[in-house]
């Protein structure tokens, strides 16, 4: 209740003109629950210790609000994101992937169009990443690649929300049945969990 509470009471400064207001917001969540983003495809998925909140206990215009700052972002970035949007684009993504960590919410994210914007974004990051050289490193390499992964991870949310394919390639051999889901994963769309995974770092291919 403390960390909820804490959220909402920042959340009012989202009328504020100081756009510091957002990204003071969302880190403060994503650092109530780091253990959530676990974006490392070569272990074993972690134990959550306190599972995120369902949407209704979220401030009531999250969603709007977030998906508006998405599409800032997707707009700007065929020209090229300066570090403060990049930065702000990257918390975005890692606060969709900890709120999907709560199942319940991954149907309402998935009906939204944050998963065709940051698409839309990693594709432009990974075409940058192709197009660099040895002789002209890219500045923002660094977050260009962790804007990837945390991207693939949100895919991951959304698509295998119970981690299956990650449990599989690190040797599980139980896992869940489709019977067994309480709740159900989207239905992929051009790409299955297995793409996602060994496409992981597809500039280096």
């Amino acid at each position: 209740r403390t960390k909820q509470a804490r959220a909402r009471g920042l959340f009012i400064h989202y009328c504020s003109p100081d756009p510091d207001y957002l990204k003071l917001w969302l880190e403060i969540f994503i650092g109530s629950y780091e253990r959530c983003l676990d974006v490392d495809f070569e272990k074993p998925p972690s134990r959550l210790e306190e599972v995120p909140p369902v949407m209704t206990l979220l401030p009531d215009n999250i969603l709007q609000v977030l998906r508006h700052q998405l599409l800032q972002c997707v707009q700007k970035a065929s020209d090229g994101l300066e570090q403060e949007q990049q930065n702000l684009a990257l918390l975005l993504v890692k606060f969709l992937i900890v709120i999907c960590r709560n199942l319940s919410n991954v149907e309402e994210i998935g009906t939204c169009s944050y998963i065709n914007h940051v698409i839309t974004m990693t594709t432009l990051y990974i075409q940058q990443l192709k197009s660099k050289t040895k002789e002209k490193e890219m500045v923002d390499q660094t977050q260009a690649e962790e804007f990837v992964r945390h991207s693939l991870a949100f895919c991951e949310s959304l698509y295998d929300p119970y981690r299956n394919w990650r449990h599989r390639t690190c040797g599980y051999t139980k896992l869940l049945t489709l019977a067994e889901f309480i709740y159900y994963p989207l239905l992929t769309r051009e790409v299955t969990m297995s793409d996602i995974y060994l496409s992981r770092k597809p500039w280096s291919r």
